[in-house]
């Protein structure tokens, strides 16, 4: 994608999703979409301090004419200054919440390209992400009987995925980027599913480990494995 005219149309927006929505679209590494990220979060900054100048001129603007208001209407205010007035619309600015949005964004934006500098990390935005969680949480839903243990099911998977792993029971830990050895390739989760019918319902996402990107929690598996129950124990 870096080399490509998208890297710099599609690219600096496309960065803005957070990965489990990045994980669709085969661009390659992480690591090939730093440029788009820096071209995104300084895009994100100057527009951020764009928006800031306008919105400082727009509630300057409201302060003053309301101001000249009182002026015309008590002949007291008359005598306040103009750089009073003027201060205190700074003021009022500095501590109105519409404020602190406009600067996180433009932090958020400085920060994103700082990371896509220093170590080619692609970072979205914050509301996505949010967004996203909060998606998650309300579509998982929570098994009401324990299933037996079955071994789990490989299959191939389409157009998102290489391949899919059915199993009867949670995985903890099996959340992208966490990477699987199996039948001598790796595998990097990238999306987890609960449906609600037969004795696999925890479905799993994996791709083949793009060239060049460091497997992370990697882990040998085996599809018997979940035969093995694993015991909590209890606090005395």
């Amino acid at each position: 994608m870096s080399a490509s005219w998208t890297a710099y149309v599609i690219g600096p927006f496309y960065v803005l999703l957070p990965k489990r929505w990045r994980k669709g679209v085969r661009y390659g590494p992480e690591r090939h979409l730093a440029r788009a990220a820096l071209i995104s979060g300084l895009g994100e900054a100057v527009l951020s301090l764009v928006v800031l100048s306008l919105w400082y001129m727009l509630f300057v603007g409201l302060i003053n004419n309301h101001y000249a208001a009182l002026v015309l209407d008590h002949a007291n205010f008359s005598a306040t200054p103009t750089e009073v007035a003027g201060g205190v619309g700074l003021i009022l600015v500095a501590i109105n919440p519409i404020t602190w949005v406009i600067v996180y964004f433009g932090l958020e934006g400085i920060l994103r390209a700082l990371a896509a500098i220093t170590t080619e990390e692609v970072v979205g935005t914050l509301p996505l992400y949010a967004l996203e969680f909060a998606w998650r949480y309300a579509k998982r839903r929570k098994p009401t009987v324990e299933l037996p243990l079955v071994p789990d099911e490989i299959t191939p998977g389409g157009k998102s995925c290489d391949i899919q792993i059915a199993s009867c029971r949670r995985r903890e830990g099996w959340k992208y980027p966490f990477t699987l050895r199996y039948a001598g390739a790796y595998f990097q989760i990238i999306d987890e599913q609960y449906i609600t019918v037969g004795p696999r319902p925890y479905i799993y996402q994996l791709r083949r480990l793009p060239h060049g990107e460091v497997a992370r929690g990697l882990q040998n598996y085996d599809p018997t494995d979940v035969l093995t129950p694993v015991y909590k124990l209890q606090p005395m």
